[in-house]
């Protein structure tokens, strides 16, 4: 292992510089080269340097711009020390080597987060020779070692002094790969910048730029024989990775999964009254608002399939109380995968821990930042490419327009804007028929993932009469996730009680199917936005 003999040193971020370079010189040695305002700082605390301009002989150029950019710093970077040809230009040119480069970049893109920063004040955020040193270093990784952030100073220290100021081949190579993520990531930020700025309203370029970082290996993929890990978006200033794990066995590719349709269900439903929804398998088997009480939610979201609701993802939009956990641990005993809330009272906490196996999952005030959550495209993988499209946020009523004879009132309104939203994050094709009571709406029967319409409305129905909803059924309400091919779907939903359906419209047989709704004296509303999840 190689002997360092000389350091350039020059960081944007100067956390622990001091100490780091303190202990490089007085323990081992070491020379430092270093630019204007690290330098400077080295001076305000008696640590000896050589300034860069002394070294190469050339000033700072254009305020700064140009500093290391020459041959003696490149050069004493990027030369072979075991290539006589570079050994003998080196002596040449009068090319010193550089060992060892200490450098972290302009932070550009903490810069780009001020709502007020301008594009030339951009610009100058852009790092130019901290990259260039940065990639030279990692390059000639055998020869030289490259720091690109305080992280490491503390291990390479530590592994200096077990090989006699050495760093191991190793060590060398995990910060030369280091170096070139922070390059890809860095380059990322800039390009996606200047993208935005110049086409602001333009979403599907013809290239997206991408890059993910492992939050956590999953025991297993979906089932037991596929590996799986869990990757944030490093462009997403929120997300899954957001959430806190309070207690619990860890989370599962699945659950991601899950967990991922519970939270976005309740953005859906926001913090307006008390939101409960409880899923399997990425679909809704129970969603009830109340709007007094939070226990009450939760019992009206588990009635409507006590069945499905076992080992399901809960979620709810409120902090969580010591009357919910009791009701989940004591009461019911239910069984949960994973329990999601905003907070959670101490109390509930405690009630909630003697099941170890729960995932206990609080994500704080994620329902606030819903406008920058969607700001991200969803992307999903297929066979040597990916989907690319704008999430599904918008409002679900995009018109509301009573086709029919009959008509609403401003309770059953809410009531079918409600069972239409959970058909929306029911796989397609979905129905949910709802019913109202003195405080709240809650799913009564919902039916997902057929391959017809009719089906779909069949399979609603069969659940709310299996779970004791047959006389609720009456007079229910029900919404479904795109329009009537034919009246079959309908004709079966009033069959069973419906009074009032809500779909988009759009097919080419509307006209039958309003004509039929009338016929059946059922009110038909369409809204005009489709709500299909594949």
């Amino acid at each position: 292992m190689k002997k360092i003999e000389r350091a350039i040193v020059s960081v944007f971020d100067k956390t622990n510089i001091l100490k780091f370079v303190k202990t490089l010189v007085n323990e081992f040695g070491i020379e430092i080269l270093s630019t204007g305002g690290t330098g400077k700082l080295l001076e305000q605390n008696g640590i000896n340097y050589i300034k860069i301009s002394e070294f190469t002989k050339s000033p700072e150029m254009f305020n700064g711009r140009v500093k290391t950019l020459h041959p003696k710093i490149e050069g004493g970077i990027l030369f072979r020390r075991d290539i006589q040809k570079d050994i003998e230009d080196a002596e040449r040119f009068h090319i010193r080597p550089i060992d060892m480069v200490i450098c972290n970049l302009y932070q550009f893109k903490e810069a780009i987060e001020r709502q007020d920063i301008t594009l030339e004040e951009a610009l100058e955020m852009i790092d130019i020779g901290g990259p260039t040193m940065i990639r030279a270093a990692a390059k000639n990784f055998p020869d030289v070692i490259v720091i690109p952030s305080p992280e490491y100073y503390d291990e390479l220290i530590n592994e200096m002094r077990k090989n006699k100021g050495a760093i191991t081949e190793k060590t060398r190579a995990m910060l030369a790969q280091e170096v070139f993520a922070i390059m890809a990531d860095y380059n990322l930020v800039i390009a996606n910048y200047l993208q935005q700025y110049y086409n602001p309203d333009m979403k599907m370029e013809d290239r997206i730029y991408k890059r993910y970082e492992k939050v956590q290996d999953c025991r297993y993929g979906e089932n037991w024989d596929q590996k799986a890990a869990y990757y944030r978006d490093l462009s997403a200033k929120y997300g899954l990775h957001s959430l806190k794990q309070l207690s619990g066995k860890e989370i599962s590719f699945n659950n991601y999964l899950d967990i991922d349709a519970c939270f976005q269900i309740l953005l859906d439903f926001g913090k307006e009254h008390y939101v409960t929804a409880i899923l399997k398998h990425t679909s809704p088997n129970g969603i009830a608002i109340d709007k007094k009480n939070q226990l009450k939610s939760v019992q009206m979201a588990f009635s409507c399939d006590p069945l499905s609701a076992f080992g399901g993802i809960w979620g709810v939009n409120q902090r969580l109380t010591r009357e919910i956990a009791d009701f989940i641990v004591n009461k019911e005993k239910i069984f949960v995968e994973v329990l999601m809330a905003p907070s959670f009272e101490l109390e509930a906490l405690d009630i909630l821990k003697t099941k170890e196996n729960m995932r206990i999952l609080e994500y704080g005030d994620l329902l606030d930042k819903r406008d920058e959550i969607y700001e991200n495209l969803e992307i999903r993988s297929t066979l040597g490419g990916v989907l690319v499209q704008e999430y599904d946020h918008k409002p679900v009523i995009k018109e509301w327009n009573v086709v029919s004879k009959k008509q609403v009132n401003e309770s059953e309104k809410e009531a079918l804007i409600f069972a239409y939203k959970v058909s929306k994050w029911a796989k397609s094709n979905s129905a949910c028929f709802a019913q109202e009571y003195d405080t709240g709406f809650y799913s009564i029967g919902i039916g997902a993932g057929q391959q017809s319409r009719v089906h779909v409305v069949k399979l609603a129905i069969q659940k709310a009469i299996e779970f004791g909803h047959k006389e609720e059924l009456k007079n229910s309400l029900m919404g479904t996730d795109s329009f009537f091919p034919f009246p079959d779907g309908l004709e079966v939903a009033v069959e069973a009680g419906a009074k009032a359906i809500i779909n988009p419209g759009g097919s080419i047989r509307d006209n039958m199917i309003i004509k039929r709704a009338d016929e059946l004296g059922c009110a038909l509303i369409f809204c005009g936005k489709r709500v299909f999840r594949h």
